[in-house]
């Protein structure tokens, strides 16, 4: 008898055979998905890091000149002021928009009734409605002499209401153009939060009832946490599409007046597409990259930090 019988190390297991025909078929599978990215994402990113490093104005070639599209832009107010007004708006909304949508959500979910599929449906029309159409309507309502707020402060005989040029008064036009996208943007929250609400078992609403908690209380300490997933989405999406907003603001005031609506993506366009400065036009696509990378990388982290997702 040899001494390998008699030791207690368990056999060694035998490498299995790699299945390079299933390999070669999981690659093949993924190669329109990957090819994808690359085409459509990757090299777009690439190439707008590159192009932010050049001056370029659409003939000729592109000249290299490192930060100074950066450093141009730091000098420049109407970049400082379309940034802070992006912070501004995203800020705001994660403060007004989200608890507004938790609110209508829990209370269409919480007193349910024949009206609570309109409301819905009301509520998310606005959402899916084209962006033009929304500036329209809100150009209707805060038009200064015949606009929807100017008669109704005329029938009420508010002319101190009624001679306001809410678009048009540097002090007022970013809150009127924010309560256009709150109406146009809530919408869509709500129905995905409805959604998130509606999926809470029956069991724990009854067994927190019978612990004589109210609707209320039930919302805040038990529904808010189990949503807080979702809520993270909606942060996030919130904070990154207030960072690219442009449409609202450029159909109701064209980033005016002066600089108190204008946004990072109407000053990119106008310096893109107005005075083919490419180059500068570039560098606030990266900035307006990096500061939504930055916020939702940062989001993801503090949720996960806190245990709520694995």
């Amino acid at each position: 008898m040899s001494i390998a019988q008699y030791t207690m190390a368990p056999p060694s297991k035998k490498r299995k055979k790699r299945d390079w025909s299933s390999i070669v078929f999981q690659v093949l599978f993924l190669l329109p998905a990957a090819a994808f990215l690359i085409i459509f994402m990757f090299y777009p990113i690439e190439e707008t890091f590159r192009l932010s490093l050049m001056r370029y104005t659409g003939l000729g070639k592109p000249t290299y000149i490192g930060l100074q599209n950066y450093s141009r832009l730091l000098a420049d107010d109407k970049f400082i002021t379309a940034f802070f007004n992006v912070l501004g708006w995203a800020f705001w909304s994660v403060v007004i928009q989200i608890p507004l949508a938790f609110f209508i959500a829990y209370s269409l979910t919480a007193f349910r009734n024949r009206i609570t599929g309109p409301l819905r449906a009301i509520y998310y029309l606005a959402s899916v409605m084209p962006s033009a159409i929304t500036a329209m309507l809100g150009r209707l309502v805060f038009a200064p002499r015949y606009g929807v707020l100017a008669s109704l402060a005329e029938t009420l005989n508010w002319q101190w209401l009624a001679n306001i040029d809410f678009l048009g008064n540097a002090n007022l036009a970013f809150w009127s153009v924010f309560a256009v996208a709150t109406w146009a943007y809530t919408g869509f929250n709500i129905v995905y939060l409805m959604a998130n609400i509606e999926q809470i078992p029956a069991e724990i609403r009854e067994a927190s009832m019978l612990d004589g908690a109210n609707r209320w209380q039930y919302a805040r300490y038990v529904v808010l946490p189990m949503v807080s997933y979702p809520l993270l989405i909606i942060t996030v999406t919130t904070i990154v599409g207030s960072l690219k907003v442009f449409d609202l603001p450029y159909l109701l005031t064209n980033g005016g007046p002066g600089y108190a609506t204008t946004t990072l993506v109407i000053y990119l366009y106008q310096e893109g597409f107005v005075n083919w400065l490419y180059g500068r036009a570039a560098a606030i696509g990266v900035v307006i990259f990096l500061l939504s990378l930055f916020f939702a990388v940062t989001l993801f982290t503090m949720q996960k930090r806190k245990g709520d997702f694995a």
